[in-house]
């Protein structure tokens, strides 16, 4: 007979018998059960791809997505570009990803929703070949798989570009990392540390999180594959896996190093009022009902951003729903506790590092934002399976109660109808989060009106703008000017200091010619019938008023005898713009204060009257 803690039922199957349950999770099927099983799998993987794509590719950038697409053509591919942080994020692989889409053409969309799916598409993929590498193909793995594949906690992570960077490689390196990490303490051999190592290292490339998967499998191989009190578990643990631990161990502390020389800290002293509030959103209400198939309902003040907003009763349904399943499987399971334990830890330690770096900034309301949840969820799915099956070669694994303290169970056909609840639960709200992107999506809107606006319109001279605030906020700038944003949607418009003919974008983006309002206008000229005549030597055309420091657009009404060139002073700086026969414009930006404007530089044989001198800044008028 085989040790009674390599299995739950080992002491009453022969060991032939449970080398075939270990491996195929079902002692009567075998082979075939193993095969549905995976062919489900499968077709559930596909399913949440199909969803995913419908969701992906009417969507469009937002706001930090603008400044990767820049800084990826602004400077040149190589080490520098690649480990400069973003956002006090460290991010290479994700510099890397956003090099790529930018040198592919402008705001290629179609290239990065693909690039998103493909990461989905894997890290789905990997969550399923866990599960089965844990726990055996055995129908029991359908349950947690489902939750991640149908959970809308994943959704804000997947629908923003830039947080899908960091997010998406963390989840395929969990996945891959634990899988391989159960195999290598099953079966200590070395290629399945080599996978583990190889994913941390891409995960530390990815998203500094990666950090606490290092503490999760530490954890794993402390709480399930040793015996004793918790000083022999880690000795044992230390002594049966020195390998491992002096690998990852310098990994670990190498990453470490460099992170905290290298990577400014955004870390700041926790408020404990704060900390109340921000349980009470992120635990309480966006966890909570997160992973019961929620939130069902989202804020969408902020679009295309949702945020979850749950009603009441459904959060306190949502929690009792799970007091309820974690009470009846300890009352079944033994065990149970430590993969609670788990959960609780990694909770923690997520809810840590929002309280002390981004609540202080955002607020108690930035719990309800899923994209700070998100790396939860796979530690959830772990620990669901933790809970209610066994894993085959690990003594601390759960396992049935030989005399369980429940006696009445539910039928299958209750917790079939559970797990559909919470399945259909998030698939509905997967869907109402992804509306909102294709729907109510102001980025979106703006930058599709000024690219239509500029088609085939030839060089277009534009005044660099700010743009709206529900398009790049202000607090990114100075990437939120139209000057580095239109270059990214397309390759005709132009930002000059001179030019005959100036647009600007109107709120909604579309370009217009500009008119100007006026801070101040030139004095009336002395010649009847030219106002500023200049023909030779140079003239100097005084304000009405001081235009003080600023960044300022003059715009001169001339009429010239024929085209030539004129010097233009003004604020200290000196301009040579071409001008052009007839009745026309020339427009100028100068940044400072001045009173005068001063003309000169004209070819002989050349007559320049000049009605007037407009100084303010540009509006949108008629149609481009």
């Amino acid at each position: 007979m085989c040790k009674a803690s390599h299995s739950e039922s080992a002491a009453r199957v022969p060991c032939a018998t449970l080398r075939r349950v270990e491996q195929t999770g079902s002692g009567s099927a075998g082979g075939p059960v193993r095969q549905v099983v995976l062919g489900v799998a499968a077709l559930m993987v596909a399913a949440q791809t199909a969803l995913r794509a419908w969701a992906l590719y009417p969507s469009w950038f937002y706001t930090d997505d603008y400044r990767f697409l820049y800084d990826a053509r602004a400077e040149p591919f190589g080490l520098a570009y690649l480990t400069r942080p973003f956002d006090n994020q460290f991010m290479p692989l994700g510099r890397a990803i956003a090099y790529w889409v930018s040198h592919s053409g402008d705001a290629n969309w179609p290239l990065t929703a693909t690039i998103i799916l493909g990461m989905q598409l894997l890290a789905s993929t990997a969550c399923a070949w866990m599960l089965v590498s844990v726990f055996g193909a055995r129908w029991g793995v359908l349950l947690p798989l489902g939750l991640f594949l149908t959970s809308a906690i994943t959704m804000p992570a997947l629908m923003w570009w830039s947080a899908s960077l960091n997010q998406l490689p963390l989840q395929i390196v969990f996945f891959t990392a634990v899988g391989a990490w159960f195999r290598y303490l099953q079966e200590r051999r070395k290629r399945w540390l080599l996978v583990v190592l190889l994913a941390l290292t891409i995960g530390l490339l990815a998203y500094v999180k990666t950090v606490l998967v290092f503490a999760v499998l530490a954890y794993l191989a402390i709480a399930y594959f040793a015996d004793g009190s918790i000083r022999e578990r880690v000795r044992t643990s230390v002594r049966r896996y020195w390998l491992a631990v002096a690998t990852a161990g310098v990994l670990g502390v190498v990453f470490v190093i460099y992170y905290v020389s290298e990577v400014p800290s955004i870390f700041q002293e926790p408020s404990w009022q704060l900390a109340g509030r921000l349980g009470d959103t992120m635990l309480g209400t966006a966890f909570g009902s997160g992973i019961a198939g929620g939130p069902w309902r989202w804020d969408a003040s902020n679009p295309p951003v949702g945020a979850a907003d749950p009603p009441a009763w459904s959060v306190h349904a949502a929690w009792v729903l799970v007091a309820v399943l974690a009470l009846f499987w300890a009352l079944r399971r033994q065990r149970t506790g430590r993969a609670w334990l788990l959960m609780a830890g990694y909770l923690a330690a997520a809810f840590g590092l929002v309280l002390t770096s981004r609540a202080p900034v955002g607020g108690a309301a930035i719990g309800l934002e899923y994209r700070y949840l998100t790396d939860v969820l796979p530690v959830a799915v772990l620990v669901l399976g933790l809970v209610t099956m066994s894993v085959p070669g690990a003594p601390g694994s759960s396992a049935r109660r030989e005399r369980p303290l429940l006696l009445v169970t539910p039928s299958s056909r209750v917790a079939a109808l559970a797990v559909a609840v919470v399945c259909i639960g998030g698939t509905i709200s997967t869907v109402t989060y992804a509306w909102i992107w294709h729907t109510d999506n102001p980025g979106a809107d703006y930058t599709s009106a000024a690219t239509d606006g500029l088609r085939g319109k030839g060089v277009v001279d534009l005044a660099d703008q700010t743009v709206p605030q529900n398009v790049i906020p202000g607090f990114s700038a100075p990437y939120n000017t139209t000057k580095r944003l239109l270059p990214l949607l397309v390759d005709n418009a132009r930002f000059p200091s001179v030019t005959p003919r100036l647009a600007v974008l109107d709120d909604d983006g579309s370009p217009r010619l500009a008119l100007m309002d006026l801070a101040t206008t030139s004095r009336p000229g002395p010649d009847p019938g030219c106002g500023w005549l200049l023909q030779k030597g140079s003239i100097t055309i005084p304000l009405q008023s001081t235009a003080f420091n600023f960044s300022w657009w003059i715009r001169i009404a001339y009429l010239s005898s024929t085209a030539d060139s004129v010097v233009v002073d003004a604020a200290g700086q000196r301009f040579t713009a071409p001008i052009e026969s007839g009745l026309q414009s020339l427009f100028v930006n100068v940044t400072g204060s001045f009173d005068h404007v001063t003309l000169s530089g004209l070819s002989p044989g050349t007559t320049l009257c000049v009605d007037t001198i407009e100084v303010g800044l540009p509006v949108p008028g008629g149609e481009l």
